[in-house]
C-alpha cells in the first residue's frame, strides 16, 4: 500500500497540513510522544523492535502494532505547528506523553489504560479526553488555573483531582468549569483506580 512502511525510523513532510491525527490501530505500548513546535515534518518516529507500519495520509498518521514476543519500544515527535488529536483504540500502557507544546483537541483511549503520564497543554475552547474502562495508574497533569471537569464510572477507587479525593462513581468539577474559555472535560469508563489529575 503506498505510504505505509515497516521501518525504525520514519518521517513525513508538514506540508500543507493544517491538522494533524494521530492514531493507533491495535493500542500503543512502551512510547513516548513528544512535540517539536520547530520541525518542519508532520511528525518523526522511531522503534526499536518489531516496528509498526505506519500510514501517512491527508495529515493521519496510522500507527499499527504488529505481533511479536518482544517489547517494541519507541517515540512519535509530533509538529508543533498545527492542532493534534490523539486516538488509540485498544488501550495503552507504559505511555509518557509530554504534550506541553501541542494544541490538542481531542485524545481518546476506547479501551482501558494503565501506566500512562501525561503533561498536557493550555486548552483553546473544550478539550475532551476520554478513557475505557478498566483505566489504572493513570497521571494527568495540567496547567495552572485551567478548570476541568472530570466524570469516572462506578467502581473507582484511589482517585485524585486536585485536592479532592474518592471511590465509586464521581463526577467533579471545578467551580468556574462553566465560564472558562479553555477547559478540560474528562471521561473515564468504570472500573478505574489510581488515578490521579493535577495542576
Amino acid at each position: 500500500m503506498p505510504g505505509t512502511r515497516s521501518a525504525e525510523e520514519l518521517s513525513a513532510p508538514l506540508g500543507g497540513v493544517g491538522t494533524g491525527h494521530l492514531v493507533f490501530t491495535r493500542g500503543a505500548a512502551h512510547l513516548k510522544i513528544r512535540v517539536d513546535a520547530t520541525m518542519d515534518d508532520l511528525f518523526r518516529a522511531r522503534f526499536e523492535g518489531k516496528a509498526p507500519l505506519i500510514e501517512v495520509a491527508s495529515g493521519t498518521v496510522s500507527v499499527k502494532y504488529r505481533p511479536s514476543l518482544h517489547h517494541t519500544t519507541g517515540e512519535v515527535m509530533l509538529a508543533g505547528r498545527i492542532p493534534w488529536s490523539i486516538e488509540c483504540r485498544f488501550g495503552m500502557s507504559d505511555v509518557d506523553a509530554d504534550l506541553e507544546d501541542l494544541r490538542l483537541v481531542r485524545w481518546e483511549v476506547t479501551a482501558g489504560a494503565s501506566k500512562i503520564k501525561a503533561r498536557l497543554p493550555r486548552p483553546t475552547g473544550t478539550v475532551a479526553i476520554r478513557i475505557g474502562a478498566g483505566a489504572s495508574n493513570v497521571e494527568l497533569t495540567r496547567p495552572e488555573g485551567v478548570p476541568l471537569r472530570v466524570r469516572i464510572g462506578a467502581g473507582a477507587s484511589k482517585l485524585t483531582v486536585d485536592d479532592f479525593t474518592g471511590t465509586g462513581k464521581i463526577a467533579w468539577r471545578s467551580p468556574d468549569y462553566e465560564t472558562a474559555e479553555g477547559r478540560y472535560d474528562i471521561e473515564i469508563g468504570a472500573g478505574a483506580s489510581n488515578v490521579t489529575i493535577r495542576a
